[in-house]
C-alpha cells in the first residue's frame, strides 16, 4: 500500500506546471547551456550586440518628419567669440549745449523737448541787460532739443544752458570691456552689435579704449561710431557685441547640434545606412555657439547627423524604457 502512494505522489509532481519569473528567462537566455558557443553565434560586423540594439532605423517618411538632415566632419577651426554687454549713447562730439551770449530776459523760446532742430534756425529771442536791444539765439547744429531751460519773461545767463541739443545721425556705442576679455579686445576690429529686445543688428569697428578701469563697473570700455539716419539706435538701449576672437587648433569640426548625450557619455548619429543610424561615442574640444571641435577622429568626410539628432536619442530611450517595463523592472 505504501508503495502505491509513493506511486502515486511521483505521478502527480510529474504533472504540476512550473512558474519562473521574467528575470529567470532572462538568466537562462544570458547563462543557459544552450546558449550559442562564440562559434555559433552569427557575425555582427564592428560592433557588438549591445551596439546593435541602440541603431535607430527610420522610414523614410519618419526620417523626413524627424527633419533629419545629413553632414560631412571637416577638418577647420573653431572660431571663438567675446560677446562684451553695453549700451548706446550719444555722439558726444555732436552735442551742443545753447547759452547766451548776454545775460537779459527771455523774449520768445521757440522749441519744446522733442522738437527737431536745423543748424541756423532761431531757436530763442532775448533782451540784452547791457543794450536793452534785442538778440537772436541760433541753433549751431542740426538735431533733436534733449533739454530746454528757458521760458519767456524769465532771466537766463551766459552762464547757463538754455537748450541742450543732440545730432543722432551717428550714435556711440559703449562696450564693457571686462580683464578677462581685454587681452583680446583692440582697437580696430570689427564688431557685430545685436540691439537686446529688437531684432536689430550691424556692425562697427573699434576706434576707442579707455586706458583705464571705470572704478564703478570695474571694465574698460570700447567705443564704435554707428550710422544712425533712421534712429535705429535709440540712445540708451542695451546692446550686445561680438568679437571674433583667435581661433582654436585645427581639427574635425562638427554642427553642435549633432553632439546629444546618452547614457551620460556624448554621442553623435553616424549615417550606417539608408536611414539608418549608429550612435557613437565622442570627445568634444572647442565650441561656440553653432560649431563644435571633435577629439576624436571619426576621419574627415564621415556623414552625420546634424539635425534631428535629439529625436534620434528620444527613440533610444523610449525603446530602453519600454524594453525595462516589458521585463518588469
Amino acid at each position: 500500500m505504501k508503495i502505491l502512494m509513493v506511486i502515486i505522489s511521483l505521478a502527480l509532481l510529474a504533472l504540476t506546471p512550473v512558474y519562473t519569473t521574467a528575470q529567470d528567462d532572462h538568466d537562462r537566455h544570458d547563462h543557459g547551456a544552450e546558449a550559442p558557443t562564440h562559434e555559433d553565434a552569427a557575425p555582427t560586423g564592428d560592433h557588438d550586440g549591445h551596439e546593435d540594439e541602440l541603431v535607430v532605423e527610420l522610414s523614410a517618411e519618419s526620417a523626413r518628419l524627424a527633419g533629419i538632415e545629413i553632414s560631412t566632419a571637416v577638418t577647420g577651426h573653431v572660431d571663438r567669440t567675446v560677446d562684451l554687454p553695453g549700451e548706446i549713447g550719444f555722439n558726444e562730439d555732436r552735442l551742443a549745449h545753447i547759452a547766451p551770449r548776454f545775460a537779459g530776459v527771455a523774449q520768445q523760446a521757440r522749441f519744446r523737448v522733442g522738437d527737431y532742430v536745423s543748424r541756423g534756425d532761431t531757436v530763442a529771442i532775448v533782451e540784452s541787460n547791457e543794450s536793452m536791444n534785442n538778440y537772436s539765439i541760433t541753433a549751431p547744429i542740426s538735431g533733436w532739443v534733449l533739454e530746454r531751460h528757458i521760458t519767456p519773461g524769465e532771466f537766463v545767463s551766459e552762464e547757463n544752458s538754455i537748450y541742450l541739443i543732440a545730432d543722432l545721425s551717428t550714435v556711440w556705442v559703449n562696450l564693457a570691456v571686462y580683464p578677462k576679455d581685454a587681452g583680446q579686445v583692440k582697437k580696430g576690429q570689427s564688431v557685430k552689435i545685436s540691439a537686446i529686445g529688437s531684432e536689430n543688428v550691424t556692425s562697427g569697428t573699434i576706434e576707442y579704449i579707455t586706458p583705464i578701469v571705470d572704478l564703478r563697473t570695474r571694465s574698460l570700455t570700447a567705443r564704435i561710431t554707428l550710422s544712425n539716419p533712421d534712429n535705429l539706435w535709440r540712445p540708451g538701449s542695451f546692446v550686445l557685441g561680438k568679437i571674433a576672437a583667435e581661433s582654436g587648433t585645427k581639427g574635425l569640426i562638427i554642427e553642435k547640434s549633432a553632439v546629444q548625450y546618452l547614457d551620460e557619455k556624448s554621442v553623435i548619429f553616424l549615417l550606417d545606412g539608408p536611414n539608418r543610424f549608429r550612435p557613437e561615442e565622442v570627445t568634444t574640444g572647442d565650441s561656440n555657439q553653432t560649431m563644435v571641435q571633435l577629439l576624436t577622429d571619426i576621419g574627415e568626410g564621415t556623414r552625420y547627423v546634424s539635425k534631428g539628432a535629439f529625436e534620434l536619442k528620444a527613440k533610444i530611450v523610449t525603446s530602453n524604457l519600454d524594453a525595462h517595463a516589458g521585463h518588469g523592472h
